[in-house]
């Protein structure tokens, strides 16, 4: 989770990606939007400071910080001096990154978890702006989880950081309503997820909403067999939302918050 207002590269990134994307959907956008953007990026936003404000309260120290603050714990694992530095790097990275898929894949297997995470899926249109879409709960138990996992790795810092600073700019860039060159996107998919990926686990479609879990790399979902390269109806045609909750065009700030608790 990005503070939005601290001064660090990571604001930088967030601000240039941001930038980025939105200009590039706005002038090149995949599909035509069913609701307003600017309401849309507006309550958006609103709720993603509402979770970083809770995160900033609760948890006192960054993720960066926290592999700092731990680097020299005689308990983490990768702290250690039994591997080279660049390798204890790039072991970290890819642990980290498979805990935020193990993350992901949680929120849609645990009842209680998935009432939580369905505010990010709610949404009938998919653009950067669904990438702030998170309950509150959710920023907390996901930040949480992944600080105590950051400790009882101890990895080292500058990893850390740099998954950070790739996660911001991943994060907006897979939530994009842009359609880069098949060439490039065939390209990316096997490191990276690319929009085309990652537009499918918003897909209204149950079976479609269970793939595609990466966060970063594609490479988990392959191994475990959530990867799905392309939906059922296709890119152009796939409707986004939940059949559960219904086609509910008016889904503002207050309803996003309660929408866990509904019957």
């Amino acid at each position: 989770m990005l503070r939005p207002f601290q001064s660090d590269p990571r604001t930088a990134l967030f601000l240039l990606a941001f930038v980025v994307f939105a200009v590039w959907e706005t002038f090149l956008p995949r599909r035509v939007a069913i609701a307003s953007t600017v309401r849309r990026w507006t309550t958006h936003a609103a709720l993603w400071f509402i979770s970083d404000v809770a995160i900033g309260w609760i948890y006192r120290a960054s993720v960066v910080v926290t592999a700092v603050a731990v680097s020299g714990s005689r308990y983490g694992l990768l702290n250690r001096e039994i591997a080279p530095f660049w390798a204890r790097c790039v072991i970290a990275v890819l642990l980290l990154d498979l805990v935020r898929y193990g993350q992901h894949y949680l929120y849609h297997s645990v009842g209680v978890l998935w009432r939580i995470h369905q505010v990010h899926h709610a949404d009938l249109d998919y653009d950067w702006s669904t990438g702030l879409r998170f309950h509150p709960v959710e920023a907390l138990l996901t930040q949480g989880s992944y600080l105590a996992v950051v400790a009882a790795l101890a990895p080292p810092p500058a990893a850390v950081f740099g998954l950070e600073m790739a996660t911001i700019a991943v994060n907006l860039f897979v939530h994009a309503n842009i359609a880069p060159p098949r060439s490039v996107d065939g390209l990316l998919r096997r490191l990276l997820i690319t929009p085309d990926v990652h537009r499918i686990h918003h897909s209204a479609v149950v079976l479609e909403q269970n793939t595609n879990f990466g966060v970063v790399f594609t490479w988990w979902d392959q191994l475990f067999g959530t990867y799905k390269p392309e939906p059922a109806a296709g890119q152009d045609k796939m409707a986004f939302g939940l059949m559960e909750i219904g086609r509910e065009r008016d889904l503002g700030l207050f309803a996003m918050l309660a929408l866990p608790f509904r019957k």
